[in-house]
């Protein structure tokens, strides 16, 4: 029924998550000129004879000669960097998408989506919400890169909100052009009026707006559009020049800046004034369609900071942090670290400290090299939610977690830079939270066990306190790469699958809103495969709506390097949130049958790929030689090492990303398919009617489909 699509569309979430892996080995001014091909194609192709009036007449003869010399430069240019790339680098190659593709094409799925439902439901207005939020770790993740301090984080927070502000700009330049409606000609609504009033009195344009607008009132409120945008924008440039990233006092905003908007709701505010005094004038499809729309969407969908921006670090960087915290705060003894307790006392001394109100240390307090670095962090998240938006940095991510404690650690840490805060009242105590903490499972034990884990953190005193304070959400993230590399292919796919069961139903029983955080990349080693087909091969009963996933390295250019494509990326991720969200998915079953048969393949699968990767003596020697990793871990083309630091060479510390795009070069694969042809072998056997089980598994389980078709495009 209409009633029940709205419900479904104000449930749905969508939020694709930029990541700097270092699988894009090409420059970006390679990959610049290769879509300037792909652009020229698609000119050559249009049929000729058929008048352009936005292009000279002799244009196919410059769409081939202008092929023929980006074809020249391509072929001068050297494929890669000639120096190492900087997380600065990064940070502005990922932005480079924002600014070309992401931010034109939303506005786009929204009218496919507006068309859709005209069409599927005649007579029936839907409230459409900004159902895709992006999110980025350009510049935030930390975890075995030691070139992301705090200082780039702050520098790509400020980066993010300076993009925004300037693609809106450009865009009220071009409605000041389209938005000419005059008040002979059509009525203007009396709020539009009184907020001109306003403008008036608070807004000082550089010179007088001239005669015109005195009867065009919709130029007139872009002017004052556009001057608080560019006073917005001087406080941005204000802040980068003149604020440390872990400044706790708030800069006095000065003449110039005065009216600078305070958040991007007031910015949407002055739009959706246009837009309703538009439909009172005979205008609605004018307000409701076109650049005006489009930039409501925008607006709507990604606010002041562009892509909210996640910070990520090791679990065991924290604990080495509370060692020296908590030794100068006299909480453990100095010859007992923190780090060497057992996992129930870390869990009761971490519980204590939380729901103290009081600091564990002076605010003048400096501390080692290592703990400012991590702090410090805290502090920039603090501040840009202060100066940028609330949104702007709000979730922690934890590798490897391996335990209660390493969430605990970081609402710890958070509580010390004020981002967590303890209130005691009448009633006891209770946490005010500002901050997501994720914990991320990447190895086949953390998987099995991280239900058990969750079920723990939930009944925590102080972690109670904290679900309270975040309207009892609870993200958690889901480590494709690492998996794999660990297991194997299908006991990765597995552990992962029969978690995501698990782990929803742990939140049910909690009443704990769950978001699935799928940290996949571009390779079927890596979880990567179609999108949309992953999606809806969920467990069932484990997907409300809410998804996040990771964009990596090489699949951001695929999908994100020109905007038809992008466009249908998006398009296909949509539509499967909407079927696996809907009530079709609900009434899917798995059968006990098939799930037993998977368990038995996965542990044949895993064993067998260990007993090549971990156990082999000679398996490492084969690796280096048979695959490029020597070179890649040489090349310019990431910031962060391909060895966690300190950490001897080997599989068990080399990272999973380098891990399998030195396997994809040697074109061998084998983190996509090893194991699995031993774990069928196995399981079917000279039983036909395990093959029959088999074939019936890969006719109607959407999982084990899935996974047998990922495997063959190895």
């Amino acid at each position: 029924s209409p009633e029940e699509m709205q419900a479904l569309l104000n449930r749905i979430q969508i939020a694709p998550t930029l990541t700097a892996h270092p699988t894009e080995a090409r420059r970006r001014a390679v990959l610049d000129k290769l879509q300037r091909v792909a652009t020229l194609l698609a000119e050559n192709a249009q049929p000729a004879g058929l008048p352009r009036l936005d292009r000279p007449l002799n244009a196919p003869r410059r769409v081939a000669q202008a092929l023929h010399r980006v074809l020249t430069e391509l072929w001068q240019t050297d494929e890669l960097r000639a120096t190492a790339i900087g997380v600065d680098d990064e940070v502005r190659n990922g932005l480079y998408f924002f600014e070309h593709t992401i931010l034109e094409v939303v506005p786009w799925l929204h009218d496919d989506l507006r068309e859709a439902l005209s069409q599927a439901y005649p007579g029936h207005e839907f409230e459409i919400p900004a159902f895709l939020r992006y999110r980025s770790w350009v510049g935030g993740d930390r975890d075995g890169n030691p070139n992301v301090t705090p200082e780039v984080t702050w520098r790509t927070l400020l980066t993010h909100q300076e993009l925004a502000l300037r693609k809106y700009l450009e865009r009220i330049i071009e409605l000041q052009r389209n938005l000419t409606q005059s008040v002979r000609l059509a009525p203007v609504s009396e709020k539009l009026m009184r907020s001109l009033e306003e403008d008036a009195r608070k807004v000082r344009l550089p010179r007088p707006p001239r005669g015109r607008f005195r009867s065009e009132p919709y130029g007139l409120k872009l002017l004052y559009i556009e001057e608080r945008l560019r006073a917005t924008l001087r406080r941005v440039e204000h802040l980068a020049e003149h604020a440390s990233a872990t400044s706790r006092a708030a800069l006095a905003t000065t003449e110039d800046e005065s009216s600078a908007y305070a958040n991007a709701d007031e910015f949407l505010a002055d739009l959706q004034v246009m837009q309703e005094s538009l439909r009172e004038g005979n205008a609605a499809i004018t307000a409701d369609t076109g650049a005006l729309a489009h930039l409501v969407v925008q607006v709507r969908t990604f606010g002041f900071h562009l892509a909210a921006l996640d910070i990520r670090q090791h679990s065991e960087e924290h604990e080495k942090v509370l060692d020296e915290l908590l030794a100068q705060a006299q909480v453990t003894l100095p010859d007992t670290p923190y780090s060497r307790l057992p996992e129930a006392e870390k869990v009761r001394l971490l519980t204590r400290e939380i729901l103290n109100p009081r600091p564990l240390l002076p605010r003048d307090w400096s501390g080692s090299e290592i703990a400012r670095k991590v702090l410090d962090v805290f502090a920039v998240m603090r501040r840009a939610q202060h100066s940028i938006a609330p949104e702007a940095t709000s979730t922690y991510i934890i590798s490897m977690t391996h335990g209660v404690s390493d969430v605990l650690e970081v609402l710890l840490l958070a509580k010390e830079e004020g981002l967590v805060r303890c209130v005691t009242g009448p009633e006891g105590s209770s946490l005010e939270s500002d901050l997501d903490v994720v914990p991320l499972f990447e190895t086949i034990d953390d998987l099995n066990r991280c239900g058990d884990l969750m079920r723990s953190l939930f009944t925590n005193r102080a972690y109670r306190l904290q679900l309270a304070a975040r309207g009892r959400f609870q993200e958690i993230m889901l480590g494709y790469s690492d998996s794999s590399k660990d297991g194997g292919y299908l006991a990765a796919n597995w552990a992962l699958h029969s978690t995501q069961a698990q782990l929803a139903e742990v939140c049910r029983r909690a009443n704990v809103t769950l978001r699935f955080f799928h940290g996949r990349g571009g390779t079927v080693g890596r979880g990567g495969g179609r999108a949309s087909r992953a999606i809806m091969s969920q467990p069932p009963g484990s997907f409300s709506g809410l998804i996040r996933f990771t964009e990596q390295g090489e699949v951001i250019s695929f999908r994100y390097g020109l905007a038809p494509i992008a466009h249908r990326h998006l398009e296909q991720i949509a539509f499967a949130v909407l079927l696996a969200a809907g009530p079709r998915a609900r009434r899917l079953r798995e059968d006990p049958a098939w799930q037993d048969a998977a368990r038995e393949m996965a542990q044949v699968s895993r064993e067998k790929y260990r007993a090549l990767v971990y156990d082999d003596p000679d398996f490492w020697n084969f690796y280096t030689h048979a695959t490029p990793i020597p070179h890649i871990s040489s090349l310019t083309i990431a910031s962060r090492p391909v060895f966690r630091p300190g950490r001897a060479q080997g599989p068990e510390h080399l990272r999973a990303v380098p891990w399998v795009f030195a396997w994809v070069q040697s074109r061998y694969v084998a983190p996509g398919w090893y194991g699995l042809g031993t774990a069928l072998a196995h399981f079917a056997g000279e039983d036909e009617s395990r093959v029959a089980l088999l074939q019936e598994m890969y006719r109607r389980w959407p999982f084990f489909r899935t996974v047998i078709d990922n495997a063959q495009l190895e």
